[in-house]
C-alpha cells in the first residue's frame, strides 16, 4: 500500500510534470543547437582551408555553443536542475586567454618557419651485400691464377 501512496504523490507532484515540459522544450533546442554546432564545424573547416588559421571568434562561439550543449545534456539526463539557457545565462565559461593561445598557435603555424642551424649528420659508411653463393663462387671461378699448393 506504501508504494501505491508514493505513487500516486509523485504523479500529483507538479514540479515533476513542469520538468516534463523544459525537458520537453530543450530536447527541441538541443536539436537546434546540433545543427547550429554543425555549422560552426564546417564554417571553421572552410575558414581553415581558404585562410590556414582558425577564426577566433567561431572558436569562441563553438566553445560556449559546446558547454550550452553539455549544460543541457546535463538538465536532461538529470544530472543538474538549473535550467539552461534561455531560462539562465548564456554560458561564458570559456577562459579567453585559452581561445587566445589556441589562435596564437594557429597563427605561428601558419607564419613561415625561422631558418634552424643544420645540424651535423654522422656519415655512415657505404651499405656492403654480403655475397651469395653463386656470386662467390662466380668471384672464385674468374679471379686469376689457381692456387696449386
Amino acid at each position: 500500500m506504501d508504494n501505491a501512496n508514493n505513487l500516486k504523490e509523485n504523479l500529483q507532484d507538479g514540479a515533476s510534470w513542469m520538468r516534463l515540459l523544459f525537458m520537453l522544450l530543450f530536447a527541441v533546442i538541443y536539436s537546434v543547437a546540433e545543427v547550429v554546432l554543425a555549422m560552426v564545424v564546417v564554417f571553421q573547416f572552410l575558414c581553415v582551408l581558404a585562410t590556414g588559421r582558425k577564426n577566433a571568434q567561431v572558436l569562441a562561439l563553438g566553445a560556449q555553443l559546446s558547454t550550452f550543449i553539455y549544460q543541457v545534456l546535463r538538465y536532461l539526463t538529470y544530472n543538474s536542475d538549473e535550467r539552461p539557457y534561455p531560462l539562465s545565462d548564456w554560458p561564458v565559461e570559456v577562459p579567453a586567454a585559452r581561445v587566445a593561445d589556441e589562435v596564437t598557435e594557429a597563427s605561428e603555424a601558419a607564419a613561415p618557419a625561422k631558418a634552424e642551424p643544420k645540424k651535423a649528420v654522422a656519415k655512415r659508411k657505404p651499405a656492403t651485400r654480403k655475397a651469395t653463393p653463386r656470386a662467390r663462387k662466380k668471384a672464385d671461378e674468374g679471379s686469376g691464377p689457381a692456387n696449386t699448393n
